[in-house]
């Protein structure tokens, strides 16, 4: 299975679906700092233990601070039958176009 990069204006559109959770990659700390509404924690080292919860009927749209930690984890994901999407500039991009 493949997954995509998307830009910040089109993660804009994808978390308004009703089938996507939004998961922040970054460590429980940089979380609570600041994070994208709605967004569930998951640190990127933690991703193997809670990957067997993850429901696979939901697109799950990762981020991480500039995206590198959530392309290796949509790539991850998505060998495991997971749909996946990653965002291209991570939070970093997001909190830049607001």
């Amino acid at each position: 299975m493949e997954f995509q990069t998307i830009s910040v204006r089109e993660f804009n559109q994808y978390r308004k679906r009703p089938d996507a959770w939004v998961i922040d990659l970054r460590s429980k700390e940089e979380f609570e700092e600041v994070h994208v509404e709605g967004a569930r924690n998951i640190p990127y080292e933690n991703l193997e233990v809670y990957q067997k919860y993850l429901p696979k009927d939901k697109l799950f749209i990762l981020y991480c601070d500039r995206g590198s930690s959530s392309l290796m984890a949509a790539r991850e994901l998505s060998r495991n039958g997971y749909r996946t999407v990653t965002v291209v500039g991570g939070i970093q991009a997001v909190l830049q176009n607001l």
